[in-house]
């Protein structure tokens, strides 16, 4: 468990927004936070919240950036925006096919 103090940034172990810790006594950990305007507190057991990381977005781009799927999927979409497709075009952007005939 990590020792948590005044002003760290904190999350719920289930996933919520990010909180600040505003005051720190036995067993509970009062928090605060701003969602759209609207100030929040409450109090929770240490062993809900875990601490909040930064993740350098540079990084993640980086590696996104130099990954050779992504250019495959590019070049796979843009062919696909040249051709036509073949027949009436379903609600879903899709050709539909006929799977099935009348017979006359």
């Amino acid at each position: 468990m990590s020792e948590f103090k005044v002003g760290d940034i904190v999350v719920l172990t289930a996933g919520s927004m990010r909180m600040a810790i505003e005051s720190v006594s036995k067993g509970k950990v009062s928090t605060v936070w701003c969602n759209e305007g609207v100030i929040g507190r409450d109090s929770f057991d240490p062993l809900l919240l875990k601490k909040w990381e930064h993740r350098e977005e540079e990084k993640i781009k980086s590696s996104r950036v130099n990954a050779s799927r992504g250019y495959e999927k590019k070049d796979r979409r843009e062919s696909s925006r040249n051709e036509k497709p073949k027949g009436k075009i379903g609600w879903d952007g899709k050709a539909r096919d006929k799977k099935f005939f009348r017979k006359d």
